[in-house]
């Protein structure tokens, strides 16, 4: 992703789409997912941000960067955000003092000796004050680099309670319910916040999954760390971005985000559509309750999963995505990653 070129028929493309439809004054803004490639010679990272910008892209989301890769990005008239994994982190250091920290299953499995679906699926509890602080202390730091416009939140949320339906084959798991091995975070911290709240603890409720309190404390804890991070970020000038499930539906119900609700200054959801089995006309459905559930000065690009679609997919898929209300999109996987035909 990082080190190819732009595909031309993608670059041409999203370069004459620029007018958000329906709105013809105004300009759409286009994002891409990658690393920094830190490691290239300076002369290829000057053509790499180059061709991302002639491909019409406007902003970069990085995972990895250095003074350099930011100057030259800045060169392009580009923007920079620093893309970081928030409570998915597998940190050595982490794991070893603070094992405390993660999640905890409702089986009582912690996701740090026994993270669920994949090894790097270590996830911090967000209703530790300790986790908070910590995240604070990493977005504050980032958020003082120059030449970086905003900070981007990946997996901000729980491990997925139930995962996107075009998944399930792949782990060979049916999950028409909650299955207690993926459903989190029942840790000290939160059983007795919650108890303190209901008078409940939530793993002697007759039918956690179905208690609309228990879900509830969970949002909220997300929601509430998002817009600390928020303030954090916004005391410096910089912009707050997250990468979020589809749709607001559908983020509560796989992920526990109630992304409506966070303080962001846009919202990047991950309208992958193949991942829920669904052709690219579903992407409009999505943008459109995604659209409906924000304020009304909130943007939301809608993010296109490259490597599900062929080339005529893309150009529906970004249609779709604009008809639905979006203001842009945000590419996943490289532009040179579009299939042919």
């Amino acid at each position: 992703m990082s080190r190819g070129a732009v595909g031309v028929c993608a670059a041409t493309w999203l370069a004459s789409e620029r007018t958000t439809r329906g709105a013809s004054e105004s300009r759409a803004t286009n994002w891409i997912w990658t690393d920094g490639g830190k490691n290239l010679t300076a002369d290829k990272q000057r053509h790499r941000f180059e061709q991302i910008k002639q491909a019409g892209v406007d902003a970069v989301l990085l995972s990895t960067y250095n003074a350099e890769v930011l100057s030259h990005a800045k060169e392009q008239g580009l923007q920079t955000h620093a893309w970081i994994m928030t409570l998915c982190r597998g940190d050595k250091q982490l794991l070893q003092n603070h094992a405390d920290w993660y999640d905890v299953s409702r089986l009582g499995v912690s996701a740090a000796t026994k993270p669920p679906y994949v090894g790097y699926y270590h996830f911090l509890c967000p209703s530790h004050e300790q986790v908070r602080d910590h995240l604070v202390r990493i977005v504050s730091g980032l958020a003082d680099t120059p030449n970086l416009d905003g900070i981007h939140l990946d997996y901000i949320r729980y491990p997925d309670v139930i995962l996107p339906v075009g998944l399930w084959k792949k782990y060979n798991l049916v999950q028409n319910t909650e299955l207690p091995q993926f459903d989190f975070c029942y840790c000290e911290v939160c059983r007795n916040a919650f108890k303190k709240q209901t008078g409940e603890d939530p793993l002697k409720l007759p039918d956690p999954p179905a208690n609309a309190a228990w879900r509830q404390y969970r949002y909220d804890s997300i929601t509430r760390l998002v817009n600390l991070l928020a303030e954090t970020v916004h005391a410096k000038r910089k912009m707050l971005t997250a990468a979020v499930f589809p749709t607001p539906s559908l983020a509560k119900k796989l992920v526990r985000q109630d992304w409506a609700k966070w303080d962001l200054d846009a919202v990047l959801p991950m309208t992958y559509n193949r991942f829920y089995n669904q052709p690219p006309a579903w992407i409009e459905r999505a943008v459109r309750e995604g659209v409906a559930a924000l304020p009304s000065n909130r943007p939301l690009y809608a993010g296109l999963y490259l490597p599900d679609l062929r080339r005529a997919e893309f150009n529906h898929a970004v249609g779709f995505a604009m008809e639905g209300g979006a203001k842009g999109v945000s590419l996943f996987g490289g532009l040179r990653q579009i299939q042919p035909g």
